[in-house]
């Protein structure tokens, strides 16, 4: 059975809470806060008939949202907002909050426990003396707080992978590091890029926000703008941390392919000298491949030239 919360404030300021059955009776109130946990259809069902809602609001509340969107009714609006949160073995994974703001009503509806949720839940009293538009705002100020200990701490991560590329021989492991930093930080951008617009949107609606509430939305707005260019800024770095990692091991791959060509190099004359010895020629060759020492000559003017070489190279920082 989903849980269902009922909070209302009466026409002498007064605080009511209750559950599902106190639904008809906050009608009567200056306004209510439902908060819905893990709905099911019956419940919906229920809030549509209670408060008149629009059928496509209330299709939004079944049907799970992929990203952050505001629709506008003639009595009210909904919007879905989506709070990413690490949860380990999954990365980066997200909380759905579907809100329904009327004149005298706010409905919240949610599949999981909410931290920002409970916190305004528990000071109740205070909050909601001030209004829905108000309620809703300490809800989302709190959901959008909630976000930048999520990105600086993948900021943190991708800090310690570029430290670990520059200071010594990347690893495969960093690499796999790196692209899963990276698709948190898609994700995340994903997710927050459209709630800027909604919040916008939702400030304008001066039915149901007021001025001064409009004021501290437009502060939320910046907020978000503000996760915003810090994941921006950690994508450039992320992508700046590829380019090293390409980088080094390009330089790598010179180097061992510098070396190797240095030795061919090497090896050249001394094939060439061995070649020649192997012919079937016997007349002219000096020294004399009969002779005592020939051997040994031979040998030995390669091991001079493949010395002599090895130095030249290394005096010219080749190798």
């Amino acid at each position: 059975m989903p849980v269902v919360a009922v909070r209302w404030i009466d026409s002498q300021n007064a605080l009511h809470m209750g559950d599902e059955s106190s639904l008809e009776e906050s009608l009567t109130a200056s306004w209510a806060w439902v908060d819905v946990l893990e709905p099911d259809q019956t419940t919906v069902d229920l809030l549509a008939s209670t408060f008149d809602l629009h059928p496509l609001a209330v299709e939004d509340l079944v049907h799970p949202q992929t990203r952050a969107k505001i629709d506008l009714y003639p009595e009210s609006l909904f919007f879905a907002w989506l709070t990413p949160r690490h949860r380990e073995g999954d990365g980066v994974v997200v909380d759905e909050l579907d809100v329904l703001l009327g004149t005298k009503y706010l409905i919240t509806v949610h599949d999981q426990r909410i931290a920002a949720i409970d916190h305004v839940a528990n000071e109740a009293g205070k909050t909601l003396r001030s209004g829905a538009d108000w309620t809703l705002h300490a809800i989302i100020d709190l959901q959008v707080d909630a976000t930048m200990p999520l990105v600086d701490d993948i900021g943190d991560a991708l800090n310690a992978i570029e430290d670990a590329m520059l200071e010594s021989s990347p690893r495969q492991q960093d690499l796999r590091d790196l692209h899963q930093v990276r698709r948190q930080l898609v994700r995340m951008h994903r997710i927050v890029a459209p709630e800027r617009d909604v919040i916008h949107a939702l400030a304008r609606e001066r039915d149901v926000v007021s001025e001064e509430a409009y004021r501290y939305f437009l502060d939320v707005g910046d907020h978000v703008a503000r996760v915003l260019d810090s994941i921006e800024t950690y994508q450039d770095v992320g992508a700046s941390v590829m380019d090293v990692y390409l980088s080094a091991q390009n330089n790598r791959m010179n180097e061992i392919m510098k070396q190797l060509t240095v030795v061919a190099t090497i090896f050249m004359p001394l094939t060439l000298i061995s070649g020649i010895y192997g012919m079937n020629l016997l007349v002219g060759m000096w020294p004399g491949p009969l002779g005592r020492w020939s051997f040994a000559i031979v040998v030995s003017f390669m091991l001079l030239i493949a010395l002599s070489m090895s130095a030249y190279f290394r005096k010219k920082k080749w190798w």
